[in-house]
């Protein structure tokens, strides 16, 4: 903890290998424990970021992330950047029932 202002201060420094072990660790430090896998460069983010700006159309058959296969790596990225990283949605709580979730229909998740 910070004495200054109260917050956690962060011990490890984020990856720059893709080691497994090290990930996970600075996932679990980020307050996202489901992460596994390294961070997704950044012309991977720019391409994913306009793939979610495609407006789905179920009379065309018109998907953000149609016939595209995604990593696993992909998908933590786009939860954790879904909605400015907000906690999962509590499905108990009728207010929190309006969040729109991520549309990876047609995606290829195998």
């Amino acid at each position: 903890m910070s004495e200054a202002d109260g917050t956690q201060s962060s011990t490890l420094q984020r990856p720059t290998a893709n080691d497994r072990d090290l990930w996970r660790a600075y996932w679990r430090e980020q307050r996202q424990p489901w992460r596994t896998e390294p961070e997704l460069d950044s012309v991977r983010q720019s391409f994913l970021t306009e793939r979610l700006a495609i407006k789905p159309d179920i009379e065309q058959g018109t998907y953000p992330f149609k016939d595209m296969k995604l990593a696993r790596a992909d998908v933590e990225w786009l939860l954790a950047t879904h909605e400015k990283g907000h906690e999962p949605v509590d499905w108990s709580d009728e207010h929190q029932q309006e969040h729109l979730g991520l549309d990876l229909r047609g995606a290829d998740l195998r």
